[in-house]
């Protein structure tokens, strides 16, 4: 599939390098650009590149989302991302400006295609036309929206900058998104094919589904919870036959001795593949240039030659209910001291937690493990994690990111390049994928007043019938709505919905629920320990706390805090960037975000 598009990033490279302020005789300028079908698409490609370029520390930005909120945890040296969760955010920050500007850049990307689409009128058909502008607006919008939730009220740019042409003021959000839902009309998305061939695009184009499913994300994010209703019938409708869940093996493997749970189907290259669940997803080649990440390296084990860097904290660990549909303080399944028996399979097919195996190597925290088991080469190797070279930053260690990491997007297709110092990871990542569709219909009718609440539960069971779990048990709003926060928790951790998510949900009183998820204490085993024997407080939003005086066995808690979360009010954006406050002259920097 990656073959088959190559050729096309290759001009995109070529063209988002050279310079169009000149009318050449033999090539593009910004007097006739798109003056063809293959111009217009090289720039429409150059959009959608945008979205791999927008990398941080190692991983896509999205997959660090979550890792600033309640779900994740890192190395406490991890560059300055710990500042999100400790309230010590700037202006000047590098991620802040980083950012922002990419937002704005790939804008820009759309814009340059997007002013003089028109050139294309009576060169190609309508349909095409109206297919290149319904892809421009829904990249622009999906920047837009992003933008929106981080930073809040955004400069609203609708073409194409020069060097006199600088200088805007903020635009309200509310009329930011109104802007971008407007511009995401039926009438244009219909122009869409339902889906891009796959065997020529595989799911690097935005098709009607694709287009359907982020107008009613944007839709919910936003409160607007009939039209997302409404547009997300739309999208399942059209998905049906074309789209569906990826089935998962959900063997349970007690030891690593017993084998590996794959989750490769849905978040490996099998899925680029093959998986019929992913509807748009950002693509990364290693051919192309500056289109690779190195989230593997990020995510894997020191045994690896990965950095440990990041991974699931225990509280989201802890979030995993029982096969009985319960959760750990309540189900009589549970057992404190074989923690993984009787669990949601999705805890082991998305985490990695000590005793299991990782790419076909022994996975262990324990310091009495010097050495553990490489069932690749069928010999014991040094344990990394636990031992040698810099194991303080191991998944356990005292600058580590808490106990355990992520198995959701590592590859047995990795052994070979990160044993060997290779880092390069070109892996695609997955925007929308008919899981979180299900989920977006699900709470759209339970917000809206008008809503289908057997169609939100229908949908919620869908999910979990999936991994086998049982059906909720509600059927009413309340019941359902913690069902569905649950199952969002749970089925899309590590693909950036969390952070945003606790924010826009809010508890009984109206609060949003990041208050309460962040203001918190978060727990690790304690160290030289795999397990604790801390019994958590889990609340009907599934947001997981600790009481250190509340045990499983009544003894001493053996936890140990692993970071002191804080969260304040300007916490809810983060601060506007100081170079676009000091340099734009519509802004300034008395018009920075509350509190900074």
């Amino acid at each position: 599939m990656k073959k088959n598009i190559i050729t096309l990033l290759l001009s995109v490279v070529l063209l988002s390098s050279c310079s169009l302020d000149r009318e050449p005789l033999d090539g593009p300028s910004t007097g006739t650009f798109p003056a063809t079908a293959e111009e217009a698409e090289a720039g429409l490609l150059a959009a959608y590149k945008s979205l791999s370029n927008d990398v941080h520390q190692y991983n896509p930005a999205d997959r660090w989302y979550d890792q600033l909120s309640d779900i994740g945890a890192m190395r406490t040296t991890m560059s300055s991302w710990p500042n999100f969760g400790l309230s010590t955010v700037t202006s000047e920050l590098s991620h802040v400006e980083k950012t922002y500007t990419r937002i704005y850049k790939a804008i820009g990307r759309v814009h340059l295609v997007l002013d003089k689409l028109d050139n294309l009128r009576g060169v190609v058909s309508d349909e095409q036309y109206y297919q290149f502008k319904a892809e421009l607006l829904c990249l622009r919008a999906y920047q837009y929206d992003k933008g929106c939730k981080i930073f809040g009220d955004m400069p609203w740019i609708d073409h194409a900058l020069d060097l006199d042409d600088y200088a805007y003021a903020r635009t309200p959000k509310a009329e930011v998104i109104a802007n971008i839902l407007n511009d995401l009309d039926d009438e244009l998305i219909d122009n869409l094919p339902i889906a891009w061939d796959r065997a020529t695009w595989g799911t690097c184009r935005i098709g009607r589904v694709a287009a359907y499913a982020l107008k009613a994300r944007i839709c919910l994010e936003w409160g607007f919870f009939e039209d997302a209703a409404k547009y997300s019938k739309k999208a399942l409708d059209l998905a049906a036959g074309v789209y569906d869940l990826t089935p998962l093996d959900c063997t349970y493997y007690p030891t690593h001795a017993d084998g590996e749970p794959d989750p490769t189907p849905l978040f490996g290259y099998d899925a680029e593949r093959n998986s019929r669940e992913w509807i748009w997803a950002i693509q990364f080649d290693r051919l192309a240039a500056s289109n690779t990440h190195q989230g593997v390296y990020n995510h894997a084990s020191r045994v690896h030659n990965g950095s440990a860097g990041a991974g699931p904290a225990m509280a989201f660990i802890d979030t995993f209910q029982c096969t009985d549909g319960l959760s750990i303080a309540e189900s009589p399944l549970y057992n404190w001291q074989d923690p993984w028996k009787n669990r949601d399979p999705r805890l082991d097919l998305f985490c990695l937690r000590s005793g299991a195996r990782s790419m076909g190597v022994q996975f262990s925290t324990d310091p009495a493990d010097k050495t553990v088991f490489d069932y690749n080469i069928g010999k014991a190797v040094p344990n990394g994690d636990v031992t040698g070279n810099k194991s303080e930053y191991g998944p356990n260690g005292t600058k580590g990111p808490g106990g355990y990491l992520w198995r959701k997007f590592l590859n047995m297709e990795y052994y070979a390049s990160v044993t060997g110092n290779s880092y390069e990871d070109e892996l695609d990542l997955p925007i929308i994928r008919l899981a979180e569709v299900l989920l977006v219909d699900a709470e759209a009718n339970i917000e809206w007043e008008g809503g289908d609440l057997s169609r939100a539960k229908a949908n919620i069971d869908r999910i979990r019938a999936r991994v086998n779990m049982p059906p909720v048990k509600a059927t009413d709003r309340e019941g359902l709505r913690s069902a569905l926060r649950y199952e969002r928790k749970v089925e899309l951790c590590c693909e950036g919905f969390r952070w945003f998510d606790i924010r826009r949900w809010k508890d009984s009183t109206g609060k949003p629920l990041v208050y309460k998820a962040m203001n918190v204490q978060q727990f690790a085993p304690g160290y030289g320990r795999t397990t604790s024997n801390a019994k958590p407080t889990i609340d009907e939003n599934w947001i997981v706390t600790y009481d250190k005086n509340n045990t499983f066995d009544g003894k001493a808690c053996n936890a140990r805090v692993h970071t002191t979360f804080k969260f304040v009010d300007k916490d809810m954006l983060w601060p506007f960037p100081y170079t676009e406050m000091v340099t734009n002259p519509m802004i300034g920097l008395e018009n920075n975000n509350p509190g900074y």
